[in-house]
């Protein structure tokens, strides 16, 4: 018998959870930085090691799952993550904020890593993609949607808040694990052991795994900046949260645009155009950078652009995956890990030199 449709918004619940402890205090940095009476660095750094702990424990969660079952595993990892959402109630120091972060990472990164198997045990081959199909649209619309979230919570209440939602977010998502019961489907044990010297020894993979890398990095590294950018130049966090739409937007169109594209022309056309346009917006979002007295305005519209040109990543995300003939998900996790990585010290340059966030941040 096939899952009923609570178990595919459980399985939506999942899939943006990862987003929503993301990007949901970003609005709330200033509002950290003031209460906990920390450097600016601090606070952005809280992202950076987020995503340290998130690229580890992507090589952690996929082989634990596949050796003792999904349902423990999910409830280990949520667990965690609510735990780390908890003790940010009561966070008084930078090392306590970063401590939790790094926490929240390792555990909710289960929840990122396992709704995906979860679809492919518990729906037959003829639905997966269908299913996939519904839940990305919310999944890519998360990254604009947490920060509202959390942006609304903080005209109304304090940015602890933010975390106590939160909280009970991961609660409501571990009844329905609870329940789980086995899809009957068999795993084979062992199946996705994978090194990442058995990947980088393809140039190919190499190349389309740094281009994937470079174009999410750049995002993060506005994601860490920008909170203290928009809040230096005197917006609430109500604006900080409406500033994350449009570029969500941009990424959006840019993505399915080049799928569409994909459909006259090959892969190896178009990426050198796509590269250059990203190039070029890159260049731009960094002259706004030098402007004085910048708007947000000005800023946005090449990083709007960048956003749009990043079609270079989804080609080759899905370019990648003809690059081995390997294991995929040993694969996936191993790539997500290397991306992460470079998405992580791209945040961390910004955080070290945040003194000057506007123009570290572009440049």
């Amino acid at each position: 018998m096939q899952p009923g449709k609570g178990f595919l918004v459980w399985l939506a619940g999942l899939s943006v959870l990862g987003f929503l402890a993301t990007d949901m205090y970003l609005p709330a940095f200033a509002a950290i930085q003031a209460d906990l009476q920390t450097p600016a660095a601090a606070v952005s750094a809280s992202l950076s090691l987020f995503l340290a702990g998130f690229a580890v424990a992507q090589l952690l969660w996929g082989p634990l799952s596949d050796r003792y079952g999904r349902k423990p595993i999910l409830l280990l990892g949520l667990s965690i993550f609510a735990l780390g959402s908890l003790g940010m109630l009561w966070v008084e120091s930078a090392a306590a904020l970063l401590t939790l972060r790094f926490v929240q990472a390792v555990g909710v990164c289960a929840a990122t890593v396992i709704w995906q198997a979860l679809v492919t045990d518990y729906y037959p081959s003829q639905k997966i993609n269908r299913i996939f199909a519904t839940i990305m649209p919310l999944v890519g619309l998360s990254p604009a949607l947490a920060p509202l979230l959390g942006s609304w919570i903080l005209t109304h209440f304090s940015w602890q808040a933010i975390f106590a939602t939160l909280f009970v977010i991961t609660l409501l998502l571990m009844l329905p694990a609870l329940r789980l019961k086995p899809s009957g489907k068999a795993r084979t044990e062992g199946q996705d052991k994978l090194t990442f010297a058995t990947l980088l020894r393809s140039k190919t993979y190499r190349g389309n795994v740094l281009i994937y890398a470079a174009c999410s990095a750049s995002f993060f590294a506005w994601l860490t900046g920008s909170p203290f950018i928009l809040s230096a130049m005197g917006y609430s966090p109500a604006v900080i949260g409406l500033s994350y739409v449009p570029q969500t937007i941009a990424f959006l169109i840019g993505g399915y645009g080049c799928r569409a594209a994909l459909q006259k022309w090959q892969g190896y056309q178009l990426l050198p155009w796509l590269l250059g346009l990203y190039a070029l917006s890159v260049i731009a979002t960094w002259g706004a950078g030098l402007l004085n007295n910048a708007s947000l305005v000005e800023i946005l519209i090449p990083f709007c652009v960048m956003a749009i040109a990043n079609a270079p990543s989804t080609l080759s995300s899905s370019r990648k995956r003809y690059a081995l003939s390997l294991k995929p998900r040993a694969r996936c996790g191993a790539t997500n890990t290397l991306q992460l990585g470079l998405c992580f010290l791209a945040s961390l340059v910004v955080s070290w030199l945040i003194s000057t966030p506007l123009l570290t941040t572009t440049a």
